[in-house]
């Protein structure tokens, strides 16, 4: 059976207090069946709960390139089922990366962790399947909501915008049938384009749980709903909501990520993230595509850029 040495993924200084069921969760992980029939990309994913139970699970695809599960939600799944949400995960291991690399959960297994997971005591282990190095990083080290406050010139130019306008307007417009007091606020977005151009986004619900996220229907809106090739040169995401600060859903955040990558790339301004602001009321703060997904699951990460850089440059060939 193999063995596994820990390192703090934070610092890369060893771990001398090793907790057994780390080796618990990574040995569990690999036992997991992933069918990963379009991607190859195999996330074996073990976990362990307060209590110590362990489960086990693995990314499922289908469709053109869907999912049925991931790693991360495969083993939140099982807890649910054989223990109950009273018996949270506190432990999420990956089996099969080779070197000394931090784990990346995607923008919706985050949604699923911060749901579901012990966040407070939650560690996140990649190891390698035949052995070695392992690296440890606190959950809550991948999820950022405290953000600087845009300075005076920016929050009063973007109060009179057109882009902040047309978020709150995409707020407004939002249904879903299944909204409940513990479901998370709504939001609305907008991607502002230097020369003018504005794509709203606006949340829709489905009885069948898929819904479309703000920023991921401004997105499409950009691709669809305009043929000016001018409007590849993005300024700006604005999200806002006009009762609360908005939290926007970490599935949301990837698809923004996945957005800036490919059109900065386009922009011959590959690594640099599009400028955020989160606005409601009188109050804006900043961040950035990079900065509110740490540790980011990316295109780039992957050494996929160019390739959907290329599902981009279509839209302005």
């Amino acid at each position: 059976m193999p063995k596994w040495n820990f390192i703090n993924g934070l610092t890369k200084e060893a771990i001398r207090s090793v907790n057994p069921l780390w080796a618990s969760a990574i040995k569990a992980s690999l036992k997991s069946k992933a069918t990963p029939l379009q991607s190859n990309y195999h996330v074996n994913t073990g976990a362990v709960t307060r209590n110590g139970k362990i489960v086990l699970g693995s990314n499922h695809e289908m469709a053109i390139t869907d999912t049925i599960t991931h790693g991360e939600e495969a083993v939140i799944a099982a807890a649910l089922e054989k223990y109950g949400k009273d018996d949270p995960i506190q432990v999420i291991a990956f089996a099969g990366a080779e070197g000394e690399e931090i784990g990346s959960p995607c923008g919706n297994c985050r949604d699923a962790i911060r749901q579901y997971a012990d966040l407070d005591n939650l560690v996140i282990i990649n190891a390698p399947t035949a052995g070695g190095t392992a690296v440890v990083v606190p959950g809550n080290a991948y999820f950022k909501n405290d953000f600087a406050e845009a300075n005076a010139e920016e929050k009063a130019w973007l109060l009179e915008s057109d882009a902040l306008a047309q978020a709150l307007k995409a707020e407004k417009t939002a249904y879903d049938v299944y909204l409940a007091k513990s479901s998370p606020k709504i939001y609305g977005a907008a991607i502002a384009c230097d020369n003018g151009l504005v794509f709203r986004g606006s949340y829709r619900g489905d009885v069948a749980y898929h819904p479309e996220l703000p920023i991921s229907a401004a997105i499409g809106n950009f691709r669809d709903g305009s043929d000016d090739a001018c409007r590849k040169s993005v300024k700006m995401i604005v999200v806002a909501s006009a009762g609360s600060m908005p939290d926007v859903m970490y599935k949301d955040r990837q698809h923004a990520l996945e957005f800036a990558e490919a059109i900065q790339s386009l922009n011959n301004k590959s690594g640099i993230p599009l400028p955020v602001y989160l606005a409601n009321g009188r109050q804006v703060f900043k961040t950035d595509t990079n900065e509110w997904l740490p540790f980011r699951f990316s295109p780039k990460h992957l050494g996929l850029e160019k390739a959907i850089a290329g599902g981009y440059e279509k839209l302005f060939s």
